[in-house]
Formats: structure tokens, C-alpha cells, sequence
């Protein structure tokens, strides 16, 4: 008997030592392997809101990055490249139909051919002098008529 009771008191002991060494008692499902306790549970669905909360954010982030011209401004970029148009029409030197113009938030890029670097000149300097314009990127080509001699 005596024998009996060192060995249930020995196991007593090491059975409280044991608890005694676990600072947290976490809920029943512990124990079963492949079953989180709901603390691991609500950690992971609080990571993945964070994570989502994130990706939202990186994402409008980029939409306001690439994000179009407001109506006012393409409404105004429309309105220079009509007045600009309008004005090629108007000069004699200038044929209208060879030059392309490109308007985004005032910076305006003219391409095409023109005959001679004065036409050039006189192409750049009207887009220049439009109500409107920040700037001008030429992107003219100046192609002579004459052949060379």
C-alpha cells in the first residue's frame, strides 16, 4: 500500500507540476490535432481583415494614380485643340489636314509633316500662343518639296 501511495502522489505532483508550468489555459479543442482554438481563429480573421484592409487601400491608391482627367480639364484640353485647329485653318502657309494635335492638361504635341521649318516655326508658335497651353512637344517631321541640287 505504501508503495501505492508514493506512486499516486508522484504522479499527483508531476500532474501539477505540469499545470503549473502551462501560464495559459486555452479552450478544450487544444488538444486536437488539425483544430484551431477559437483565439488562434479570431487572430487569423483579424490578419486577413488587415491584409484586406491593405490590399483596398494599395489599390485605390493606383486608381488615383492613373486616375482620368477631370470633365473641366478635357473639356478645356477640347476646347484648345479646337481653337488651335481653327487657327491652322486660318493660316495660308499652314495645311491643317497634315498636322495632328494632341491635348492632355494643357501640354499640347503636334505631329505631322510641314514643308519647311518656317511653316514649323509658325505651327509651334500658334500652339504656343493658345489661350490655355502650358507647353508644346513638337513632334514635326519637315519634309522640303524642292529636290536638291
Amino acid at each position: 500500500m505504501k508503495n501505492t501511495s508514493i506512486v499516486t502522489t508522484g504522479l499527483i505532483a508531476a500532474v501539477a507540476l505540469t499545470m503549473s508550468a502551462c501560464s495559459t489555459v486555452r479552450d478544450t479543442t487544444d488538444w486536437i490535432p488539425g483544430v484551431d482554438s477559437n483565439e488562434e481563429i479570431k487572430t487569423a480573421e483579424q490578419k486577413e481583415m488587415r491584409e484586406a484592409i491593405e490590399r483596398e487601400r494599395e489599390l485605390y491608391a493606383d486608381k488615383n494614380a492613373f486616375a482620368p482627367i477631370s470633365r473641366t480639364a478635357s473639356e478645356a484640353d477640347a476646347r484648345i485643340s479646337v481653337q488651335i485647329s481653327q487657327k491652322y485653318a486660318e493660316a495660308e502657309a499652314i495645311n491643317p489636314e497634315d498636322i495632328g494635335i494632341e491635348v492632355n492638361a494643357g501640354v499640347v504635341t503636334l505631329t505631322g509633316n510641314v514643308s519647311s521649318n518656317d511653316n514649323a516655326v509658325s505651327v509651334i508658335a500658334i500652339a504656343k500662343n493658345t489661350q490655355g497651353v502650358s507647353r508644346v512637344i513638337s513632334k514635326l517631321v519637315v519634309i522640303n518639296a524642292r529636290p536638291q541640287e
